[in-house]
């Protein structure tokens, strides 16, 4: 509770929440019609082949626009950017002189406070994406006409996300008992570790997807040959892509966490010509051939749930160990 009046107390949490309210009106104001798709409740009109009414594509298009247009962009950098912001000077605020006193006289364990206050943080995160995802399932409902419950997935996921870069929020600021600091260091952990994901993606497409879609790609000149038969992996690509993978196994997968919000919502069976490609490509009405799809399909779900949460999760209980440690130890 005294996290939660904390949270209200600051002007950022009505801003977020109001913008992020105002994205879901966006959101719904998308619609299809027999020629193609319009925002903003018909104002602007977009002619395409593929997305329009009485198509499945039309909803895979609208779960897609949720899943990696406003998941990947909003969710998961703008509204957990401004979370850390809000939330980064919980625990050096707590524990400042003048402030731990009170807490600490009270028949509570140090161990549970320490607890209890890195889940009361949560509360920025969960409060925002619960409203933001409900009003997400109501427009796919109203517009499409498909009342999808897996889109909740989104609460947890997202919570999760930012419990990793919290984590190390708090330890640097038990540590150190600033809140710059704290943030920044949770900031600089997040970039380095989108970086290093992004980096091995890229390694993987040119070291296996493009191979197994009969792409060449020439190392010296950066030209690419299609071709009909699958290419041979370069070794020296694959060994590099092996290097980075494991460089990246001990950080937080936030990249990856937001990616996995895909496979986790589940649409109804059907035919859809927008499986395996992305966005933009579904947004200009142009379709990949099969064996390329398919080569993007498994490459999106090479990562198993363990390494993509479990090894987060590890990462997140050192971090959160550590700041317990040098809670319940610090003589205040």
């Amino acid at each position: 509770m005294d996290s939660f009046r904390h949270l209200k107390a600051r002007k950022l949490f009505w801003i977020t929440f109001s913008v992020s309210l105002l994205v879901a009106l966006v959101y719904a104001s998308i619609g299809f019609d027999e020629k193609g798709m319009s925002v903003f409740f018909g104002w602007k009109h977009f002619e395409n082949p593929i997305v329009r009414e009485g198509r499945p594509e039309a909803a895979d298009f609208y779960v897609k626009i949720f899943t990696d247009l406003i998941v990947r962009f909003w969710l998961a950098w703008v509204a957990l950017g401004l979370a850390l912001v809000s939330t980064a000077g919980i625990f050096p605020d707590f524990i400042a002189e003048g402030s731990i006193g009170i807490p600490l006289s009270k028949p509570v364990g140090r161990l549970r406070l320490f607890l209890m206050k890195f889940t009361g943080a949560l509360l920025f995160v969960a409060l925002q994406v619960g409203v933001f995802t409900a009003a997400v399932f109501l427009a796919i409902g109203f517009r499409v006409g498909e009342w999808n419950f897996t889109v909740f997935w989104a609460v947890p996921l997202v919570t999760f996300i930012f419990a990793l870069l919290f984590s190390v929020a708090v330890f640097l600021g038990v540590w150190t008992r600033s809140t710059l600091f704290s943030l920044l260091g949770a900031i600089a952990v997040w970039v380095i570790s989108w970086f290093v994901h992004l980096m091995e993606d890229g390694l993987y497409a040119v070291a296996y997807t493009a191979p197994r879609s009969g792409i060449s790609v020439d190392m010296k000149t950066g030209e690419t040959r299609k071709t009909d038969e699958e290419q041979e992996t370069a070794s020296g690509m694959a060994k590099a892509h092996a290097a980075l993978e494991a460089a990246g196994s001990p950080l937080p997968k936030t990249r990856d966490c937001t990616m996995y919000l895909s496979r986790l919502i589940k649409m109804k069976e059907r035919d859809s010509l927008l499986s395996g490609i992305s966005l933009d490509e579904a947004m200009a009405g142009r379709l990949r051939d099969p064996r390329e799809r398919e080569a993007q399909n498994e490459a999106a779900k090479r990562h198993s749930a363990w390494y993509v949460f479990g090894t987060s999760s590890i990462f997140a209980a050192v971090m959160l160990s550590l700041a317990a440690w040098i809670f319940c130890r610090r003589d205040y």
